[in-house]
């Protein structure tokens, strides 16, 4: 009876050796691509675009942050939010009325900013992450049409400057990492700050999702009610990944108001979380690069076709074409073209 109990089949430590030299590989992996990624995106500035491209590809880079938190959520949890704005934008103008109402250094401003917006996150999860569905979708775009709606009542008006906005005034010997007010707003010194935030960002997201916590929130995803019969608490995992989301589109909001030394109430307004969302769908949730691609995309598309006065129907159009023959985005599009493709081995057809 002793021996038949305390004999341990030999095969059990070998799977689990391997299966951690595996996972060690995949972490070495990973952070070898995103070291290349990072140096690679340092020679942007030095690509000969002129101060307008390079103005465009900045404000992609920005809105990417954004809508990296609302592509984590969808995919993860399945859940669509549309009011990430109020993080991103809530953080954004935090920086402003600490800069030009409090008289704070730009440094202790955009901590500050960062804090208040992933603040926000988690109060505002603790009311929303337990809905599903159009439910949370609703009550997210609620939410952040309320904090819109603040930003220009009377009583709001003496910090945001309601419909006017609020102009950033920063001191003269006042600096952002060394950088002054007219070199924060100039797109290709700020570069190397906006780049390196997005790429931090999209490696705490992946790091996120390739964890024991991503494998909890993919299993509340599939079927909640079993992941709550086997034990789980799902409303802390809903919660943590609703305010690591949060605090992704909070850096978003800070580095947004920093460029433009500007914020209006457009940036917690409906069309903003259209706009983010709509990137997100282009680009496609399926993959974390799928929204930072999405985008960059969408800003070209927006810059060049607004000139026409016809950007709604074009942007409309787009979408429409993409929901119909790229429902998994243009990334994901092309991954499923890559899998077709007849010389590739059958063994990679599958592989994601």
């Amino acid at each position: 009876m002793t021996d038949t109990t305390t004999r341990r089949p030999p095969a059990v430590s070998e799977p689990a050796a391997g299966g951690e030299n595996a996972g060690r590989k995949r972490w070495i992996r990973g952070g070898a691509v995103a070291a290349a990624v990072l140096l690679a995106g340092f020679a942007v500035p030095h690509l000969g675009l002129d101060s307008y491209y390079m103005g465009l590809v900045l404000s992609g880079v920005i809105l990417a942050l954004l809508s990296l938190s609302i592509g984590f959520l969808a995919r993860r949890l399945g859940l669509i939010s549309l009011g990430h704005t109020a993080f991103f934008g809530g953080s954004a103008y935090a920086l402003g009325i600490a800069i030009t109402h409090w008289g704070w250094s730009p440094m202790t401003a955009a901590l500050f900013a960062f804090s208040a917006g992933t603040l926000l996150a988690l109060l505002m999860g603790v009311l929303v992450v337990r809905a599903s569905g159009m439910g949370f979708l609703m009550l997210t775009l609620a939410l952040g049409q309320a904090l819109y709606q603040f930003s220009t009542q009377a009583v709001a008006r003496p910090y945001t400057g309601a419909y006017d906005g609020l102009q950033l005034q920063l001191g003269a010997d006042d600096t952002f990492l060394g950088m002054t007010s007219p070199q924060l707003m100039d797109a290709g010194l700020f570069w190397p700050v906006a780049w390196v935030a997005l790429v931090v960002s999209a490696v705490a997201l992946w790091a996120a999702g390739r964890s024991r916590f991503g494998t909890v929130l993919e299993g509340i995803r599939e079927n909640e009610e079993r992941m709550r019969f086997s034990g789980y608490n799902t409303f802390a995992p809903r919660l943590a990944a609703f305010v690591l989301s949060g605090a992704v589109a909070s850096l978003g909001g800070v580095l947004f108001a920093l460029n433009a030394a500007y914020v209006s109430p457009e940036v917690l307004s409906f069309v903003k979380a259209g706009d983010s969302l709509i990137a997100t769908i282009v680009g496609g949730m399926g993959t974390l690069l799928g929204p930072v691609v999405g985008a960059l995309l969408y800003t070209y598309a927006q810059a060049r076709f607004n000139v026409s006065g016809n950007l709604p129907l074009y942007t409309g159009g787009a979408l429409v074409l993409v929901l119909l023959f790229l429902p998994g985005g243009v990334l994901g599009g092309l991954e499923a073209l890559r899998r077709r493709l007849p010389f590739l081995p059958a063994g990679k057809k599958d592989r994601t």
